[in-house]
């Protein structure tokens, strides 16, 4: 049995060009903004993987920020679907927060992107 592993191995890699890698994932995200919360408020993704986040605004106007990463305010209109990618490159937690001042606790509407 131990001799068909690696005839079979070599198909495989002659098959996909010489290398094997994983295919990246993508992750889908359907978020809501609201005075003064996201929801979900926190997401974990697999390192290499891209999120795309599908954000509403329920009761007026807000913005959606990834800190960190240089003019990536969006403008999220009430009742109208944002879409923002974030491809999570690196194994840690990053913040992200509305970057349009909506009311008097407007800097605690925050979360996290969990990358594990």
């Amino acid at each position: 049995m131990k001799r068909l592993a690696a005839p079979a191995l070599l198909v495989v890699l002659i098959m996909t060009g010489g290398s094997v890698s994983a295919r990246a994932e993508t992750k889908e995200v359907q978020m809501t903004a609201k005075k003064y919360e996201f929801s979900p408020s926190s997401v974990e993704v697999p390192v290499g993987a891209t999120v795309v986040f599908k954000i509403t605004a329920l009761d007026r106007d807000h913005g959606f920020e990834i800190e960190g990463v240089k003019d990536s305010c969006v403008e999220l209109k009430k009742g109208e679907i944002a879409t923002v990618e974030y491809k999570a490159e690196k194994a840690g937690t990053y913040s992200f927060k509305c970057c349009k001042r909506c009311g008097l606790h407007h800097g605690q509407m925050r979360g996290t992107i969990v990358v594990k």
